[in-house]
């Protein structure tokens, strides 16, 4: 009997081509990757009927299957925007390579799968508990994956963190061996990494942000004679991001009085870089409106101030050393 531990574990993706739900190709880096529950709900339906003479369940029947999942991970790139938001060019070369992501909306599809339903960009996982003893490995397929919410996250003295709510068409068992996988070498974006701007000027004293994308999948189980769901349509696009700052007489004022109490929109910024031109990240957000400020008033401390944006429009370009985001 060989034991599951958690250092044996390993989690990767895989590109989806031809058809919704259709791995494909060679099994690729996440990031460094924490946590990665799948939350398998099979809906037994529980039957009871008159003639059976019992106070018993009669009997179960699967009902609609439903998968969704988590991934939290530690990023090295930012391959997953590109799933997020659902639209990715790959140029230059060599290398540093750009990746320009921006976003795109039902009935424009996209370039890897095909189908009546105009599928949204998606992504299969290979989720694997590896023991010693040969064929009797954990391991969980996940296909047909759409985000559903993104977020990027960041804190003092911290790495960064990417946090990946996920909704699937199935997950396959195996108990074979785990597919290969090549770690990606090159250190996690830190705390030092990121910058926040808003109205082109640098936010101060900045403690933490959360950054996140919510796509709100629409995934019906239609009568097609499967249990598994179709694949999903787009629902609103939500942007939102927060920045927790130390106060100051410096940028308070506009904050508060322009941009919160005052209305005014804005263009925002936050930049992760690593290496400028070589390993960076630039998401502009554009039509910002400061729907929030937050500031907590206490007899002790610094008084920190939580902003909260919601912008219109994002788009990304990203600098880096891999030629490809997308599959081909």
């Amino acid at each position: 009997m060989g034991i599951y531990k958690g250092d044996q574990n390993q989690t990767g993706f895989f590109y989806e081509s031809g058809l919704y739900a259709n791995a494909s190709g060679t099994q690729h880096w996440i990031g460094q990757v924490q946590e990665a529950p799948i939350d398998e709900e099979l809906n037994r339906i529980r039957q009871r009927y008159q003639g059976t003479d019992s106070r018993n369940v009669s009997t179960f029947l699967d009902g609609p299957h439903g998968f969704t999942g988590n991934l939290n991970y530690n990023p090295q790139d930012w391959k997953f925007l590109m799933f997020a938001l659902g639209s990715n060019v790959d140029s230059g070369s060599p290398s540093p390579y750009t990746h320009t992501i921006s976003e795109s909306d039902n009935g424009e599809g996209n370039a890897f799968t095909s189908g009546t339903r105009c599928p949204f960009m998606s992504f299969g996982l290979e989720v694997a508990q590896k023991t010693s003893v040969a064929g009797e490995n954990y391991i969980r397929t996940v296909n047909g994956a759409n985000v559903d919410t993104l977020t990027i996250s960041a804190s003092q003295g911290e790495k960064v963190v990417c946090n990946v709510d996920y909704i699937a068409n199935s997950v396959v068992y195996s108990s074979g061996a785990a597919t290969a996988l090549t770690p990606t070498t090159t250190r996690p974006f830190l705390w030092d990494d990121c910058s926040v701007e808003i109205g082109a000027t640098a936010v101060q004293n900045l403690i933490s942000f959360d950054w996140s994308i919510a796509n709100n999948p629409d995934a019906k189980h239609l009568l097609n004679g499967s249990k598994e769901i179709s694949s999903p349509t787009m629902d609103n696009r939500e942007y939102s991001m927060t920045a927790t700052v130390e106060g100051n007489s410096s940028q308070t004022k506009a904050f508060y009085e322009q941009y919160f109490l005052g209305g005014s929109t804005f263009n925002a910024k936050l930049t992760i870089d690593a290496s400028t031109g070589s390993r960076d990240m630039i998401l502009t957000m554009s039509g910002c409106s400061m729907v929030d400020m937050d500031s907590p008033h206490g007899v002790e401390g610094t008084n920190e101030q939580t902003l909260t944006i919601e912008p219109q429009i994002v788009d990304i370009v990203i600098n880096d050393t891999i030629e490809l985001y997308n599959p081909w």
